[in-house]
């Protein structure tokens, strides 16, 4: 199965796209659970065994470092302003 807004390959476990973050649709939730009682391997099991799973935690992980560097910033900002205003007031 494939996501309906970015055509990215869906997860055979869950119910969002690792991709998009979107949900999945009810046809989709439907069959994924049909899938799952049936218990067999499917083409998107073996993608995601050998595919791209490692680039999506790698994303994920520098995604993390650059909120936190914008939040430390952030962060600074807020403190100079109030340093500002006590040395003025």
């Amino acid at each position: 199965m494939y996501c309906k807004r970015c055509g990215a390959l869906l997860p055979t476990s869950g119910y969002i796209c690792t991709e998009c973050g979107t949900m999945m649709s009810l046809e989709q939730i439907k069959s994924q659970k049909e899938k799952e009682k049936m218990n067999t391997p499917t083409r998107e099991m073996l993608s995601e065994k050998y595919g791209h799973k490692g680039m999506l935690y790698q994303k994920r992980e520098e995604e993390k470092k650059s909120f936190k560097g914008i939040l430390f910033l952030l962060g600074v900002v807020v403190l100079l302003i109030l340093l500002a205003i006590l040395v003025y007031f």
